[in-house]
């Protein structure tokens, strides 16, 4: 009896000892089998994430904290967006797809634009556009009262007959100017807004928004970069500035510094600077776009008048504004118009201020002006 109850307690002791150890490498078997399961999900959503980066590069935000720009050919120019510190390459590649599709709209280069359509219809037939380009025409319009015309949209036939900025450029005849002056006129644009339209009244009319486009445009994208969250920023479409909330540094904010293109000397040579936190910096002058003939130089601003470039007392406008808009289509009439008149434009607009440089290299600044320009 004895005997039989230490086999008995033997097997029992046995028995418990095997069900012990079964139930521990069961418990490792099932930890070792999540954590199988677990580096399986992880592998698996690593390899989505990477099929979907390369599929889809630019779709994927990136939010790497640091300065960021680009720089690209658009509007006929070096288009140059810089974002401080926010990292956003998804919202910079967006504000360049926003700048190309206005150019699209809004160019009248561009093969099937609304300004295309408007230019190659019959005089007297309307042509349906967006809300977009009916308020650009009416934004040029305006500046076309205002500038008693020397500031003109329809000033392309014009400005084809020179060719300035073009492979070939030419002087016209006094005959080919005189033919093509009376289609210089923004009075026989209309606009219709209830039936959405634009239309031309004479044949041979065309429109080119070069002189304000891009200023429009510039305000566009600013208030886009502002509606996505971007705090600080600097925009240049070729000579239009806009700047937004201030350089920021380590020692906090700090002023934008613009420069004045000096018109005598080539290009990155500067006559001073304006410090400014935001707003737009628009230059126009004898030095941008031009050609020689017989050791004269011929530019692109031309006189809705005579027909030919504008020879005044004035190399070069730079406009101060908040709107870029308005310092596009300023920047040329104040050029057009010359000193005098000119800086009586200026001084009769509110929030706008000017740097005008005289053909004898004299800086003429209004009173808001001289406070932030830095001669160099």
């Amino acid at each position: 009896m004895v005997k039989m109850s230490i086999i008995g307690v033997t097997r029992a002791a046995v028995f418990r000892f095997l069900l012990t150890e079964w139930r521990g490498r069961l418990r490792i078997a099932g930890m070792f089998h999540k954590i199988k399961w677990l580096f399986i999900s992880v592998a698996i959503l690593l390899f989505i994430l990477l099929v979907l980066f390369l599929i889809f590069p630019d779709r994927l935000p990136r939010r790497v904290p640091g300065d960021i720009e680009d720089n690209r050919f658009l509007l006929d120019t070096v288009v140059s967006i810089k974002l401080y510190q926010s990292g956003r390459k998804d919202v910079l590649d967006e504000a360049f797809t926003l700048i190309e599709s206005y150019e699209n709209q809004l160019s009248r280069h561009k093969s099937g634009s609304e300004i295309s359509r408007i230019n190659t219809a019959e005089a007297g037939m309307p042509t349906a556009v967006s809300d977009t380009t009916r308020g650009l025409i009416k934004t040029a319009l305006k500046y076309a009262e205002i500038s008693g015309s020397s500031f003109d949209p329809t000033v392309a036939p014009l400005v084809d007959l020179w060719g300035i900025g073009s492979e070939n450029p030419r002087i016209p005849t006094d005959a080919e100017i005189a033919d093509v002056l009376p289609l210089v006129d923004y009075t026989s644009v209309v606009i219709d807004d209830d039936a959405g339209t634009v239309m031309m009244g004479k044949n041979g009319m065309a429109l080119d928004l070069g002189g304000i486009a891009k200023g429009w445009i510039a305000d566009r994208v600013g208030e886009f970069l502002i509606r996505n969250g971007e705090e600080h920023f600097l925009i240049n479409l070729g000579g239009n500035v806009l700047v937004h909330g201030g350089k920021p540094g380590k020692k906090g904010n700090s002023a934008f510094k613009i420069g004045v293109q000096n018109p005598f000397e080539k290009r990155g040579l500067y006559l001073g600077f304006f410090t400014l936190d935001e707003g737009s910096v628009v230059s126009s002058g004898i030095y941008e776009r031009y050609f020689e003939s017989g050791g004269i130089r011929y530019h692109h601003i031309l006189s809705t008048k005579d027909g030919y470039p504008v020879e005044n007392d004035l190399a070069a406008v730079t406009i101060l504004s908040k709107k870029s808009v308005d310092g596009d289509a300023l920047s040329t009439t104040v050029f057009i118009l010359g000193l005098d008149a000119g800086m009586k434009l200026v001084l009769s607009l509110e929030g706008i201020e000017a740097a005008l440089v005289t053909r004898k290299g004299e800086v003429v600044l209004t009173p808001g002006a001289e406070e932030i320009f830095e001669k160099r």
